[in-house]
């Protein structure tokens, strides 16, 4: 007697899962939420301020120009702008000490050279006896060793630089690793629970159908 009601019931059942499966309850289809979507969007009533004003860009103001930046003035302004362990704050940071690296060297060179050329524009003491040969020679090897001195200084800033900024990028390559990893868990993770709640839903629908 009960066997044809079993059938049904489970047809109807199975109707009601496939209409069901991954759609909204008709419970959410309701006036109060359409006509608060339509005015959200500047549907109903018509306001296109709602929508235009989220793409308005407010007017900034240029900041006052810094004096005497450092390292540290860089990594506070950035960590303002960004989030520390970010991927644009690295980038940025390595973009900017780089050039605040290129530039100090850049200073460091004019100010040789600007030593140099005083030297060598020094109008000499007509008093003076000129050089002979091996006092000019001297006077050569000295030049020659103070320009190594310099060029050994600035290969050593420069390599220096280069070192951090190596670090910085196997610092990020290390943290773009992580993210990776964790994202690649986090899904494995998401799949794993969409099978057990599959699972889960199978043995509701197929204990429903047993039940009389």
């Amino acid at each position: 007697m009960f066997k044809p009601l079993a059938a049904a019931y489970s047809l109807s059942l199975q109707h009601y899962l496939q209409a069901s499966h991954g759609l909204l309850a008709d419970s959410s289809f309701i006036k109060k939420h359409a006509l608060k979507a339509f005015k959200a969007t500047g549907i109903a009533p018509i306001d296109p301020e709602v929508v235009l004003k989220k793409f308005r860009k407010s007017t900034l103001t240029a900041p006052p120009p810094l004096v005497n930046v450092s390292r540290a003035t860089i990594t506070n302004l950035i960590n303002q702008a960004y989030d520390p362990s970010s991927i644009a704050a690295n980038n940025l940071s390595e973009i900017l000490l780089r050039l605040q690296a290129a530039k100090e060297i850049a200073e460091y060179e004019k100010d040789a050279l600007r030593a140099a050329l005083h030297v060598h524009q020094k109008p000499r003491n007509r008093h003076e006896p000129p050089l002979d040969l091996q006092q000019r020679k001297a006077q050569l090897v000295k030049e020659k060793e103070k320009e190594k001195e310099l060029l050994d200084k600035i290969e050593l800033k420069e390599a220096k630089e280069n070192n951090r900024i190596y670090q910085l990028k196997i610092k990020e390559a290390a943290r773009a690793a992580r993210e990776e990893a964790k994202k690649v868990r986090d899904e494995a993770k998401a799949v794993k629970a969409a099978e057990l709640d599959a699972k889960r839903r199978d043995r509701d629908a197929a204990k429903a159908i047993q039940q009389p």
